[in-house]
Formats: structure tokens, C-alpha cells, sequence
């Protein structure tokens, strides 16, 4: 709008410039009855440009000629691909330099997913622009190379080769898939993972070959029972409801000296509260404290980081993170408890006090990529999905934070977000194998032993104990003590690698592949890999030899340092 604006005689390029895209549009419709010719003609002009893409839309999407690929958001390499394939003699071949999405996108999942049950998907390379192979396109910027066959030509094997730079690498980089193996990996899309190494190939597609998907969508198998929500609250299009107002330029000091108290994290006032709004960034593995915007300083705001509270401050169960936000309880109450979800014709009543849910940012060169954890119910942002389930929520915590599904999930991710669509694909335990005798110790029931290091994890607030009272923990929280939470996630990493059945060399080589972790952090690197090797060596010889596995924590987990019995009133926590 503001080029066709600026267009034309000097004074069309004086006109004072409108401060949003809506006045734009009211100024540009104005024109229509202007008393120059040059106007009237500009208006055309943008009504002809407004139809042009919205009539290509149409026809893509209506005229049933693109029935793969004219779903959803709409983007023409997609629709070139889908031509190609039509045009194609059963006996031929067909071949084109595509955006990697092809293949990883859930926008074109039906189109690959077709290919991939067909058996017309012949090669996939994939390239990394780093070296610039094309010149004018950025350098972050993914390509691939894909080939097709015609129907009566079926392929029994796929040649793949990801995050190349060269064409010369893909001699060396090149694997084989077969079709069955990636509706393996991916049930209910088709769409391919994306492995650096034919190494992580083989490794995924045997823990796949042994774990089923979270949820499979058909024939429909959700063994969790398992609700996934968007947040519950959007950054942007909700923030009418959000306390302090930005657009009032209101302070959290403002709302204080208006008579707002904290309760816990909650602000109260004459029998209204006031939830607070967690955001992803708050949010770690078995800890709802990672973050507060308490003290937060300039440059970190310029960043978008938040200060970490101390292992002292998380040892007092009283204390609470400040969040940058808060949200009236009734509108937290109407997101998840809502009367009717139409859209996805189920109701939605989740009334424990309490959520699970995972980071949506990530990357899969992350330190690490999945990061879940359970929370107080609370208002959650966007950027941090929920995941609800009907059964034991400690149990899927832990295997949602174990390095084996992380290295399981790395494998899917080409871009920046862990969405819907690769989450109810991670290869995750099911209810049920929990329900027998723990492998390494024959007097434990398996979902008690985990059960007993989740809740000693992330039981160390008064926030928390709505989640330890519907997990059978009756007693107060348990101390913040860093040795012994390295130990046990050391125990329960070196359990999952156990349960999901990867052999000893192949745990050595998972935990390297976490490259940012072992270079942003080489010390703690090194310690967590020896001792999850160590624990599962110990575990093996345990399974091995029919004997007990003994934890090397006193005492046991479980039975770990708590505070007194009793709940401090919540002025005692010092917000500042």
C-alpha cells in the first residue's frame, strides 16, 4: 500500500505517512472518488493487486486441481511439485530444487506423505546455504534436491542425505529409508526427519521399532488421554487482559500502590486475583522457579532473558518467580475450563491445580531442545503448549525430560518450533509399560521408582503441592539440593536410555551429539554423560545378574530432606 501511495507526481510523495496499515487502506479507498485521473487510477490499480493473489488462492484451493498440495497456507513451490508429479509418465522421473518444508512441513504433509505410501519418493538432499550455493538467498536458507518417480516405477528404497553444503558431500552423507520406516517415524504426517548421519538413523528407527508414538491419529491411540492446548493465553492478541497494562504505560509499583497485594505469585485486591502469567523463558526441566522478571535489567530485557533465582532462594518452599504479567482467575478458569470446545468437539475440563507442558522454541542444535516440565495452574503464554493428560502426569514429565527422547526429537526438527504436529510423533512410553516389576530392582514396581524421583524434583514449593497430593506425596516439599537433583535425573536419563532399549555405545554417542551442551557447558557436560553411563552400566549388571539396583543417594530417592510441616504466611516472601 505504501508503494502504490508514493507512486506518481511529487505531490502524491509528500502525502503524510498514515501511522498503521488500517489508515493506509482507508486513505488508498478514498481514492476511488477522487476528482484526478491519476487517483482514480491508482485505486484500480490496488484493487487489481488486492484480487490477483486472492483470485490464484481461490482457484488453488477450490478448483480441486491441486488436491495435495491447495490445503492450508498456500505456497507456490508446493503447487509447482504437485504439477510435476501430474504431468509425469508412470515410468518417468521427475526432479526439482525445492525449500527442504517439502518434506518437513506439516503445511505439506498430505502431498509427502502421498508420496511416501505411493512409493514415488525416489531422493531427498538436503542443503544448508552456509557456502552459498546460491548467491542472493540467505545463508540459513534450506534447499533440497528431490526426485520423484512415476507410479508404475515404485521405489523401494529412498535416498537421503541431510544438512549438506556441497554437492560433493552427499556421496559420503547419503542413507537409505525405506517407506515403512518413515511411516514409522512419522505415522500420522509421513513427513521426513531430518538426520545428520545414517548413525542417528539407525539408532531412531530401532527406538521407534520398540516405543510407539505419543499419539497416533489413526486408527486413534492416545494411551495418555492426552488434551494439547496453544498456551492459554496469546502475547499478542490477549494482551487487553493483561495486568499491568502496557498500553496505559502501568507499572507493577503502580498496581501496588493502588492496593494490589501478593499472595504467593498472585496479586489480590478486595476479593478480586490476579493469576500470574508464565512465559516459556520461566521454565525448565522439573523447575517452575527457572525464571523471574524480578530484577531483571535492561540488557537482559534487550535480549529476552530473565534472571535465574538462586539455589538458596529455591530452597525457601515460600518462594515464588514474579512474572512480567497477570491475568484475572476468571479468564484463566474460562481457557481451561471452558463449556464446549467446538472446534474440536470435546469438552475440556481439567481441574487439577496444576499444568504440563513443553518450550516451543527450540532448535535442534540447542543445548537441549524438548523442555518440559510441570507447573502451578496458572495463565500460560503461547509460546509454552500444554500438554494435559488423563493419566499420570509425574511419569510423563519424566519421559518427556529424558536425553533419549531429546536426541529422538532432534531428529524432526529442521526449523525453530516443537509443534503439534512432531510432538504427538516423539517415540514416548505409554501408560502401560509402566504397570510391571522395575527390570533393575525386582522389589519396586517401575512407575513407583519413577514416580518417587519426579516428585523430589519438582516438589519444592508450596506451588507445587497440588501436584504431589494427586501423585500420592502427602508430606512437605523437598529440600532444593543441587548434588542430589544431579543424581537423580542422572538415574532417571540412564533409566530411560534402559527402557527405551539403546545399547551402551549407542548411550556414549547420543550424549555427544548434544554439541551445545558439552561446548556451552564442557564441565557439567562431562559429569552428567560419566554418571548417566555409569548408573546405566550399573543398571545393566543389576538386570543382568537378577539383583537389585542400589542408588548411591542416602537416602534413597524419595525419601530425600524436606521442610517442616508447616505453610509460611505469604508476606513472608520478599518481592522487593
Amino acid at each position: 500500500l505504501r508503494r502504490l501511495l508514493l507512486k506518481g507526481p511529487e505531490r502524491h510523495e509528500q502525502r503524510p505517512r498514515s501511522p498503521n496499515r488500517a489508515n493506509y487502506f482507508a486513505e488508498i479507498t478514498s481514492l476511488k472518488d477522487s476528482e484526478e485521473e491519476f487517483e482514480r487510477n491508482l485505486h484500480a490499480e490496488f484493487v487489481l493487486a488486492l484480487r490477483t493473489p486472492s483470485a490464484l488462492t481461490h482457484f488453488l484451493k477450490i478448483s480441486g486441481r491441486y488436491p495435495l498440495t491447495g490445503l492450508g497456507r498456500l505456497n507456490t513451490y508446493a503447487v509447482f511439485a504437485e504439477t510435476g508429479r501430474m504431468i509425469l509418465s508412470s515410468y518417468g522421473r521427475v526432479g526439482m530444487v525445492l525449500p527442504t518444508g517439502i518434506a518437513t512441513d506439516a503445511t505439506t504433509q498430505f502431498f509427502f506423505k502421498n508420496m511416501v505410501e505411493t512409493k514415488t519418493l525416489a531422493s531427498l538432499y538436503d542443503f544448508e546455504n552456509e557456502e552459498k550455493l546460491f548467491i542472493n538467498v540467505h545463508h540459513s536458507f534450506r534447499f533440497c534436491l528431490w526426485s520423484g518417480s512415476g507410479r508404475r516405477a515404485p521405489q523401494q528404497r529412498i535416498n537421503l542425505a541431510f544438512r549438506l553444503r556441497q554437492v560433493s558431500q552427499i556421496a559420503e552423507r547419503r542413507f537409505v529409508l525405506t517407506p515403512a520406516d518413515i511411516i514409522r517415524l512419522n505415522p500420522n504426517t509421513g513427513t521426513l526427519p531430518v538426520f545428520d548421519y545414517k548413525r542417528n538413523a539407525d539408532i531412531t528407527i530401532g527406538i521407534y521399532r520398540r516405543v510407539p508414538v505419543l499419539w497416533q491419529e489413526s486408527p486413534d491411540r492416545n494411551p495418555w488421554g492426552l488434551t494439547l492446548m496453544q498456551g492459554v493465553f496469546n502475547m499478542a492478541s490477549d494482551s487487553g487482559l493483561f495486568r499491568p497494562s502496557a498500553a496505559e504505560n502501568e507499572t507493577l509499583q503502580d498496581m501496588l500502590d493502588d492496593g494490589w497485594e501478593f499472595d504467593g505469585n498472585a496479586l489480590v485486591r478486595n476479593g478480586e486475583r490476579l493469576l500470574p502469567l508464565y512465559e516459556a523463558k520461566m521454565l525448565h526441566h522439573f523447575d517452575d522457579r527457572f525464571g523471574t522478571y524480578k530484577g531483571q535489567t535492561e540488557a537482559q530485557a534487550n535480549v529476552g532473558t530473565v534472571p535465574r533465582p538462586t539455589p538458596e532462594e529455591k530452597d525457601d518452599p515460600a518462594y515464588s518467580t514474579i512474572s512480567r504479567y497477570w491475568v484475572p482467575e476468571q479468564a484463566v478458569e474460562a481457557r481451561l475450563c471452558p463449556e464446549e470446545d467446538l472446534r474440536a468437539r470435546r469438552i475440556l475440563q481439567w481441574d487439577h491445580d496444576w499444568l504440563l507442558g513443553w518450550r516451543d522454541i527450540c532448535r535442534s542444535s540447542d543445548t537441549r531442545t524438548v523442555i518440559s516440565t510441570a507447573l502451578p495452574r496458572a495463565a500460560v503464554g503461547d509460546k509454552f503448549l500444554l500438554a494435559l493428560p488423563q493419566r499420570d502426569g509425574a511419569l510423563l514429565q519424566a519421559n518427556l525430560s529424558s536425553f533419549v527422547l531429546d536426541f529422538c526429537a532432534r531428529q524432526k526438527i529442521s526449523g525453530t518450533s516443537l509443534k503439534y504436529f512432531i510432538f504427538k510423533q516423539l517415540p514416548v512410553l505409554p501408560p502401560s509399560a509402566y504397570e510391571v516389576e522395575c527390570p533393575w530392582d525386582g522389589d519396586e514396581r517401575l512407575d513407583d521408582w519413577v514416580r518417587a524421583r519426579v516428585l523430589e524434583l519438582t516438589y519444592t514449593s508450596y506451588a507445587m503441592e497440588p501436584f504431589a497430593r494427586d501423585h500420592g506425596d502427602n508430606g512437605p516439599p523437598y529440600r532444593w539440593d543441587e548434588e542430589r537433583r544431579f543424581c537423580l535425573r542422572a538415574e532417571l536419563d540412564a533409566a530411560y536410555f534402559h527402557l527405551y532399549g539403546v545399547a551402551r555405545d549407542d548411550v556414549e554417542y547420543i550424549m555427544d551429539t548434544f554439541r551445545a551442551f558439552r561446548n556451552v557447558s564442557p564441565d557439567l557436560f562431562a559429569r552428567t554423560k560419566k554418571a548417566i553411563l555409569e548408573i546405566y552400566e550399573a543398571m545393566a549388571k543389576a538386570i543382568a545378574d537378577r539383583t537389585p539396583y542400589r542408588s548411591a543417594l542416602t537416602p534413597s530417592p524419595g525419601h530425600g530432606p524436606r521442610h517442616p510441616e508447616r505453610r509460611p504466611d505469604p508476606s513472608e516472601n520478599d518481592r522487593g
